[in-house]
């Protein structure tokens, strides 16, 4: 001090400017702590990042898996040990006389519901159909070649064709409702709400394959009915189109 107050170096001044540099090293020394714990939280995002990418990976192959052991299972419970199922499709097939006069294959109104029925295992094979639920049973090579099928739509619409037929469709609507378009509309009687439910199901097994947001699930599923009413329509179409070519190569 007294050297410094020799070359003229205030002893307050001295102070102060002592103060500021203890003062800038705390921050320093904070700053320092400070990167060091953002460090350790961006390392700690960064395991955290690889993990779910391997999870989502995890969940893929379990998906793929799960899909192929369904496959299988379907396989082996056609060629497994035997099982009386013409049995228990007549005990879900025939309802009591006193319900029969109330279960019927088509509903004549939208708001039909067929008669409870003994609960029976669905997509089990037995002499080459697949069981759908509900007593619902379809060809099982058809089957096969839907579960390949790409997307809702596409996947609806064959399905929907493998339950009803082509020749129901065509002369049926979804809701039994007359189209507004026309004003002399006459309209067709509606699907069997029953069946609806059997498509609906089985497109929420398959989406359900892929994704378990409920919300995405939901939304995929409210558009059955619109997927099922193109087809209705491309069938009418083709029909259509089918009369006119005739029509005209009777005329040549």
């Amino acid at each position: 001090m007294d050297s410094l107050e020799d070359a003229g170096v205030p002893r307050a001044l001295y102070e102060e400017l002592l103060r500021n540099y203890q003062q800038q090293q705390e921050e320093m020394r904070h700053l320092q702590q400070e990167l060091e714990r953002t460090r350790r939280q961006l390392v700690q995002q960064a395991k955290k990042l690889k993990e779910y990418g391997a999870l989502v990976s995890e969940m893929k192959e379990l998906r793929d898996l799960n899909r192929r052991l369904q496959d299988v299972l379907l396989l082996r419970l056609g060629s497994g040990p035997a099982i009386d199922l013409e049995k228990v499709k007549s005990e879900c097939l025939e309802p009591e006389p006193e319900l029969r006069s109330t279960f019927s294959e088509e509903a004549n109104t939208s708001s039909y519901y067929p008669a409870p029925a003994p609960v029976m295992d669905k997509y089990i094979l037995d002499n080459g159909k697949v069981h759908l639920g509900s007593g619902i049973w379809v060809d099982e090579e058809k089957w096969h070649q839907l579960q390949v099928t790409q997307g809702d739509s596409k996947y609806t619409k064959n399905l929907a064709v493998m339950i009803w037929g082509t020749d129901v469709l065509k002369n049926r609507s979804v809701t039994g409702v007359a189209t507004k378009k026309k004003k002399d509309a006459v309209p067709k009687p509606p699907l069997s709400p029953h069946k609806l439910s059997i498509v609906r199901e089985c497109l929420y097994d398959r989406i359900a394959q892929e994704t378990v947001d409920e919300t995405e699930i939901a939304q995929r599923l409210s558009k059955v009915n619109k997927y099922i009413c193109e087809k209705i329509m491309d069938i009418n179409k083709s029909c259509k189109n089918e009369e006119r070519r005739e029509a005209k190569y009777n005329l040549q």
